[in-house]
């Protein structure tokens, strides 16, 4: 069924803590591909059937509640990866190790303090059905 899953029922985990103030999470596949066209394909673009190389990537924005530091502890460490768990509500989890990019907080005078940080994979990501 088209359009079966809404985005408050993708949670995230991160070092085995769920984002419980997650407001928005994206995550981004990408397939580098190898060009291999030589004269004699006339102009015409030829690629590899296998990939150069796979990044991942995922984003979580959300509100920052004071006792929650998970990720703001992440950004801190001097080693700032950890598993992140896309958990897909009823359907299934992508698991995999990732470098934490960047993190800010937004801090508005009369208004919740939000955050933002991204991720990039080491590794693969495995699929579970749950």
């Amino acid at each position: 069924m088209s359009g079966d899953i809404i985005g408050r029922k993708v949670s995230i985990s991160i070092g085995g803590t769920v984002v419980a103030t997650a407001r928005t999470k994206s995550l981004t596949i990408n397939n580098t591909s190898i060009n291999v066209t030589a004269d004699d394909d006339a102009g015409i673009q030829a690629l590899l059937a296998e990939m150069g190389e796979k990044a991942v990537s995922t984003s979580v924005d959300g509100m920052r509640l004071l006792a929650d530091t998970t990720l703001l502890e992440l950004s801190l460490s001097s080693t700032p990866s950890a598993e992140i768990v896309l958990t897909y509500e009823g359907g299934y989890t992508l698991t995999g190790t990732f470098f934490q990019d960047s993190y800010s907080e937004a801090l508005a005078y009369n208004d919740a303090v939000t955050f933002s940080s991204s991720y990039s994979s080491s590794g693969a990501m495995v699929k579970a059905n749950i």
